[in-house]
């Protein structure tokens, strides 16, 4: 059984659990967090096998995920910090109330 997909369609291509929308990248992360592979696949719905594929294919591809994560980040950044909308506006001078 294939544990991890690739596809355009889903994620952006970003290789996935086959049938949940459930990255490798999450598995590596709660895992790295101190999340046991019981607790993953418990709370996500996952099999043991899943979680184990998971993070067998991070290990397997660690740079290229993590240089595509820290694109990711970096664009998120520049758009944030583009964002002339009046909310961002607020949220960058401290205004918005969290209530």
């Amino acid at each position: 059984m294939k544990y991890i997909v690739r596809d355009p369609e889903i994620m952006g291509g970003k290789p996935a659990i086959a049938g949940h929308r459930i990255s490798v990248l999450d598995v590596a992360a709660w895992h790295q967090q101190g999340m046991s592979a019981n607790a993953i696949a418990h709370d996500f719905g996952l099999t043991l096998a899943q979680v184990y594929a998971a993070l067998a294919y991070y290990y397997d591809h660690q740079d290229e995920i993590d240089r595509g994560l820290a694109e990711e980040e970096a664009e998120i950044r520049v758009q944030a910090e583009t964002d002339t909308s009046p909310l961002a506006q607020r949220i960058r001078l401290g205004t918005v109330s969290q209530g």
